[in-house]
């Protein structure tokens, strides 16, 4: 049963952005930290919690970057910036799945459209943007 989810879109002095390469056994692809909201949660703890367990590190979120319409739900991905901890040192359940990388990496921005990225619509916006934007609507296939 699909569920409701929320993620983060941080970037760095670098004009990279954060994702997580998912190297599967048949794909790899990458998706930006978040997941799927937990019972009495709400959307800005999610993303919070899920940065904490993926990306190792503490956020603080600074407005509604895009909400992303899938599986029934509108999904918010959320400007973020660090606050505390380090990159890469994510413990959630998900670095424990068999057979399923889970690799947090800095992508620079000029990348994101030759890269298996979901959703590809919110890397496309991120690629082209002068300035970051807020509250964007956008529609992914179920």
């Amino acid at each position: 049963m699909p569920i409701q989810r929320s993620a983060i879109i941080l970037r760095n002095e670098q004009d990279e952005v954060a994702l997580i390469r998912r190297d599967k056994p048949n794909e790899t692809y990458y998706v930006f930290p978040g997941g799927g909201k937990d019972d009495g949660e709400s959307l800005e703890e999610t993303a919070i919690r899920e940065a904490h367990e993926e990306l190792g590190i503490d956020v603080e979120l600074t407005g509604i970057a895009a909400i992303v319409r899938f599986n029934g739900f509108d999904n918010p991905y959320f400007w973020a910036k660090t606050i505390g901890g380090r990159f890469g040192t994510g413990t959630g359940e998900e670095f424990e799945e068999e057979g399923s990388g889970y690799t947090p990496v800095w992508i620079k921005r000029s990348e994101l459209p030759s890269l298996p990225i979901r959703p590809p619509s919110l890397a496309k916006q991120l690629a082209e943007m002068t300035e970051p934007f807020y509250e964007l609507i956008l529609s992914e296939n179920e």
